[in-house]
């Protein structure tokens, strides 16, 4: 025999072997019944309310106008 008729036969014989497992496989897999989700019971949990405090009045500020913006322009911005 020569090594072409070789090689094709050792990919038949792969080929066949993998067909039969596969073929196995699929007569012994079991049956899977579906399972029955219990539902866990859910108790409600008290959220706390929550009270203003007297300490808690934020401060009224003024803004002012010291700082300017600066505007980025074509010039001013680095490469």
């Amino acid at each position: 025999m020569n090594r072409n008729t070789s090689i094709v036969i050792v990919i038949l014989v792969l080929v066949v072997i993998a067909g039969y497992l596969v073929w196995l496989r699929s007569k012994t897999t079991s049956i899977v019944s579906p399972q029955v989700n219990q539902q866990e019971e859910v108790t409600p949990v008290p959220t706390p309310s929550t009270v203003a405090s007297p300490s808690a009045t934020p401060k009224a500020e003024e803004a002012t106008g010291s700082t300017k913006a600066k505007s980025a322009t074509s010039s001013s911005t680095g490469r």
